[in-house]
């Protein structure tokens, strides 16, 4: 089968096969020759310099990437031609002879998986975690939705999980996602119960996050990003206050890693029988370095 029809297949398992832009989506094929037969797939979050080279060694030739591989949106390169790390970067790709194809809108738009549509990165989490009986499926939790009305593919984004104190959840979570440590804010030495990922805190237009947590009485929130001066402050401000609330802050890799993790192991095998399917985790976002 030819790279070309692997990318096919797992566009038309998509809910937004048809009504994605082909032209406008992130999903491209980021680097490399689509015209050849397909040796092997490598899964992961990012197509790092690593994550390249370990899937060369397993004889893999295209690399099914959820972020983009050149470090801007768009991953547009003309910026780029005299940038050191980009001439390595490409160079690799070369001898390697691997392709990139990028799947972030086909995958959150809803794969079908056992008969219904599920986001594929946040199903795929919430399966790595056990929790997908503890999501809360009657609070609506994306801002892009008209109020009442829910969304037709799953994704589990709010939990009630068993009341469990926070040290515990914390080192539950690094220990699922394979992670070196977490940033934290606000109470630590409370209990989780109801546990929340938002969508992106980038400090501009955070309002909405805000409101959630409060109307939705989130004790936990499980962020991708997150700011000093807006959602991360009100935390603060409210565990200072005496309320049980409080930032376990993974990062936007780590948070999303386990879903790509889920689709390369879990359900691209039943799309793709008989190609060689593995998963590479392009490893911890951050390192920790504590005071001595």
């Amino acid at each position: 089968m030819e790279i070309s029809e692997v990318i096919e297949i797992c566009k038309k398992n998509s809910r937004g096969y048809g009504h994605i832009d082909d032209s406008k989506t992130r999903d491209k094929v980021l680097y490399g020759d689509t015209d050849r037969e397909c040796t092997g797939i490598v899964t992961t979050i990012y197509a790092s310099v690593d994550v390249i080279k370990k899937a060369y060694r397993l004889g893999a030739n295209l690399i099914i990437s959820h972020e983009a591989c050149f470090w801007n949106h768009g991953d547009r390169t003309d910026w780029l031609q005299d940038n050191k790390t980009f001439q390595y970067k490409k160079q690799l790709l070369d001898e390697t002879g691997i392709t990139v194809w990028r799947e972030h809108d086909y995958i959150h738009a809803g794969i079908l998986h056992e008969g219904r549509w599920v986001d594929g990165i946040f199903y795929g989490l919430a399966e790595e975690l056990g929790w997908t009986k503890y999501a809360n499926t009657e609070i609506q939790s994306s801002p892009l939705l008209p109020k009442g009305r829910k969304s037709e593919v799953f994704s589990p984004l709010i939990f009630d999980i068993p009341e469990t104190p926070v040290r515990e959840v914390a080192q539950y979570l690094m220990k699922k996602m394979n992670l070196k440590g977490m940033k934290t804010m606000g109470d630590l030495e409370g209990k989780c119960k109801r546990i929340c990922i938002p969508f992106h805190i980038m400090g501009m237009a955070d309002n909405a996050e805000l409101r959630k947590i409060e109307e939705y009485d989130i004790d936990t929130v499980l962020a991708m990003e997150i700011t000093d001066y807006t959602v991360a402050i009100y935390i603060r401000d409210s565990a200072m206050a005496g309320r049980n609330k409080r930032v376990l802050a993974a990062g936007h890799f780590n948070i999303e890693e386990p879903g790509m993790k889920w689709f390369g192991e879990k359900h691209l095998p039943e799309l793709l029988p008989g190609i060689d399917i593995h998963f590479i985790q392009a490893g911890d976002s951050y390192n920790m370095i504590e005071r001595r």
